[in-house]
């Protein structure tokens, strides 16, 4: 069973491991994962936890009404289980409980099951990056979708605000 919670300061060494097993993944420092803990109004890290082990990680950044995915990674042994579609769907709704009523993203044009994540999430391309990653080069996909806030528990999907 995944438990997607708040990252903490004991997951730092697990997800610095995560993103270094992930390349298509942003490589962060420690700082910048710890910029995340000393200021949690700016933004939010999820982390995916199964039978206690952090095996992915989410981090959005929340501006007034809009919200960018700004690093997701799943270890590879924990790739197609679901994991990465718990982490977004949690990233979604919470961006959307925030006040924001979009989210957008940079992706590398060549990551297929990233592209097939997002587009399954209802996720479409706005625009392109030329040259946006290194090592190696490759073009950035920019996607957006809309946020819908849930009211009553209800979980009804987002849709294009």
């Amino acid at each position: 069973m995944i438990k997607i919670r708040p990252l903490t300061q004991a997951d730092v060494e697990q997800v610095l491991a995560i993103t270094a097993a992930s390349p298509e993944a942003a490589a962060w420092s420690r700082q910048a994962y710890q910029a995340f803990l000393d200021a949690p109004g700016r933004g939010f890290c999820r982390v995916a936890e199964q039978g206690g082990t952090v095996v992915g990680l989410v981090c959005v950044r929340v501006i007034g009404e809009e919200s960018e995915l700004l690093n997701i990674a799943v270890h590879p042994s924990a790739r197609g289980q679901g994991v990465g579609s718990q982490l977004m769907e949690q990233a979604l709704r919470e961006a959307a409980q925030t006040g924001a009523n979009r989210m957008f993203l940079e992706v590398r044009e060549t990551n297929a099951p990233a592209l097939r994540l997002y587009e399954r999430l209802s996720f479409a391309v706005s625009g392109r990056r030329p040259g946006y990653y290194a090592d190696p080069p490759a073009d950035a996909l920019v996607l957006q979708r809309g946020l819908v806030k849930e009211t009553s528990g209800d979980r009804a999907p987002s849709q294009f605000a």
